[in-house]
């Protein structure tokens, strides 16, 4: 019975054109076009030194001692530093494209100014978050230390930023074969979306049980199909065709664009099927929750789609940087920020332990949405079909 009902399922889905471009069609599309229009930035280029401004007196000696260490390679500096008087000398040179973009502190805030979004502004950024970190860390020692009592003179300014910044490490091995680009985040954000617009599977399955919805619900409901058996074959049929459709992606990105989305398809795959589960229970729950058509279902699901979407970096990787830095909250509560999330982690750290939380944490949405469905659902009855 449930086989039966897994393929029946199966081919209605399949016959909906509107679901099939939304989950695979769409996605395809905004990646191709992305790829045409900025191919040449796509393709990997080795990482060289940055040309980089700094306003004299104006920037903490702390960064700038970082800037300096800072090394691609053995002999290859990361920074180039070129030291301006005022900020109009730097603004000048900037507009003239003789550095990539200039820094200064401004009050409590250190500041970037740059004319474009680029891998060479983001490598920047983390490092001046990194410098935030020490700098907060050595001021807590600090303070620590004179709350015990002990002799101010005795501590070794100098030592303690050392020993902080000697694990600061950004380019470890040249020889790996690791080539995301800044655009590569924009992919990564596209499978998210993909995920995500499961939940238009999922409204679709709410909508065609529920009595009050359909007029398929009504013959469901008047029929002696077990409710569980169906719901959990639907589920399935749905579950199946949002894993093929974001296997379809992968393939895509990988190796017709040539995207390097990472070396580990397996680890990516459960991440996209977690992904997927929480597209779909996401869908039901807004099934549930939304009284009226599918249509207004469907038009909910993609404005939060979307937003998620973008949040996590879909339009802009200046938008994620955002939410990273004055909203952090938000990535953990976004499902389409910790599929990214959970992407990057993969791609760049050599343990497991971010992948498995931000698999944990989305899991975890998906739990709290079927149990909302379950909650809402439970019980109901209909006076007459």
């Amino acid at each position: 019975m449930i086989k039966m009902l897994f393929l029946t399922r199966l081919k209605v889905l399949l016959k909906r054109k509107s679901t099939i471009f939304w989950i695979l069609v769409f996605p395809i599309l905004l990646a191709s076009a992305e790829f045409f229009a900025f191919g040449k930035f796509i393709s990997s280029t080795p990482i060289e030194t940055i040309s980089i401004g700094v306003i004299k007196d104006e920037t903490p000696i702390l960064l700038l001692d970082i800037f300096k260490e800072a090394k691609i390679e053995e002999q290859k500096p990361l920074y180039e530093l070129i030291e301006y008087q005022t900020i109009e000398d730097a603004t000048k040179d900037l507009e003239n494209k003789k550095i990539d973009h200039y820094v200064y502190k401004k009050e409590t805030e250190i500041k970037i100014i740059s004319n474009q979004n680029s891998t060479n502004l983001s490598i920047t950024a983390s490092l001046i978050h990194q410098v935030n970190r020490i700098e907060d860390t050595i001021e807590e020692a600090y303070q620590s230390y004179l709350a015990s009592g002990k002799n101010p003179e005795e501590v070794n300014v100098k030592e303690i930023i050392e020993n902080l910044t000697k694990e600061v490490s950004y380019f470890k091995d040249t020889s790996t074969s690791k080539t995301a680009t800044f655009y590569t985040f924009y992919f990564y954000a596209l499978l998210a979306m993909s995920c995500l617009y499961a939940a238009l599977l999922g409204v679709g399955l709410i909508q065609d049980i529920r009595a009050d919805r359909s007029s398929l619900g009504i013959r469901i409901a008047s029929s002696v199909v077990s409710k569980p058996k169906l719901v959990v074959s639907y589920f399935g049929a749905c579950g199946l065709l949002q894993v093929i459709s974001s296997c379809i992606l992968y393939v895509y990105f990988t190796y017709i664009l040539h995207i390097s989305l990472g070396e580990q398809p397996l680890l990516i795959l459960l991440t996209l099927i977690l992904g997927s589960l929480a597209g779909i229970t996401i869908g039901m729950l807004i099934g549930v929750l939304v009284k009226g058509g599918e249509a207004k279902a469907q038009g909910i699901v993609t404005a939060v789609t979307l937003s998620l979407s973008c949040l996590a970096g879909l339009m802009s990787v200046e938008v994620k940087h955002f939410v990273d830095h004055y909203m952090n909250f938000i990535n953990w509560l976004n499902p389409a920020s910790l599929i990214t999330n959970s992407l990057y982690a993969l791609y760049y750290y050599d343990t497991y332990t971010n992948y498995i939380l931000y698999s944990c944490i989305l899991f975890g949405i998906s739990l709290l949405a079927i149990i909302g469905v379950l909650l809402k659902t439970r019980g109901e009855t209909y006076a007459s079909l």
